[in-house]
């Protein structure tokens, strides 16, 4: 991330060490919104999220999130002071700079094997990210097998620059049942294009970046 962004412009993000980290100031105002949210219900969240950002469209999956990763909504409330009204407006609006704060995260989510730029999460947050992130591509990988690392190095190559998709990586293994029930997705790796949560495309296994780029061209038509 280049120093002009935002979230570093705004403080979010910091510098110690020549590591990119979130910021002291915005890792306490977190803390603060995450006591105050406890006990919180959807319907609860769903007015915090609406006094915060002007985005109906993500205001109920992020409400339903909510109660399974109120981090998320915590977040969400501190990106949207931080930014203020005018930069919501512009590049930086809280709800699309959210998922990259993931990507900070200390919890159990896997992300060693996830492409660069790729933001890994839960599977079983899928069925909400992809319904306030459209259009959408949700690489997954079940092992670390060679067609895995192939994949991998095709999307980066792919995702070097932005492609005006959200990228989303889950790690599968824990998953399955999910997987399968959600996105009849029994095998990997894979890359499913998806727009307003459903999916459009899909590609198995390592067929090179032109693939890619030939249905992500398709797909943001």
């Amino acid at each position: 991330m280049s120093a002009d962004n935002p979230l570093f412009a705004s403080g979010v993000l910091t510098t110690e060490e020549r590591s990119v980290t979130l910021s002291e100031g915005f890792e306490e105002a977190v803390e603060t919104y995450l006591s105050r949210f406890e006990g919180h219900t959807s319907e609860e969240f769903a007015a915090e999220i609406e006094a915060a950002v002007d985005d109906d469209v993500a205001v109920e999956p992020l409400a339903a999130l909510g109660e399974e990763d109120p981090r998320t909504i915590a977040e969400l409330c501190v990106l949207a002071e931080r930014l203020g009204a005018d930069d919501a407006k512009t590049d930086g609006n809280p709800v699309q700079l959210l998922p990259s704060l993931r990507l900070f995260r200390d919890d159990d989510v896997r992300s060693d094997g996830a492409p660069e730029s790729f933001v890994p999460v839960a599977a079983t947050q899928l069925p909400q990210l992809l319904r306030i992130y459209s259009p959408a591509l949700v690489y997954v990988w079940l092992d670390d097998s060679e067609k895995c690392d192939l994949a991998k190095r095709d999307l980066e190559t792919v995702f070097e620059e932005p492609q005006d998709v959200m990228p989303f990586a889950v790690y599968g293994p824990a998953y399955k049942e999910f997987l399968d029930r959600e996105y009849s997705l029994t095998a990997g790796p894979a890359v499913l294009f998806t727009r307003d949560g459903a999916v459009e495309a899909r590609i198995y296994g390592a067929h090179g970046p032109g693939t890619i780029e030939t249905e992500l061209e398709r797909h943001r038509r």
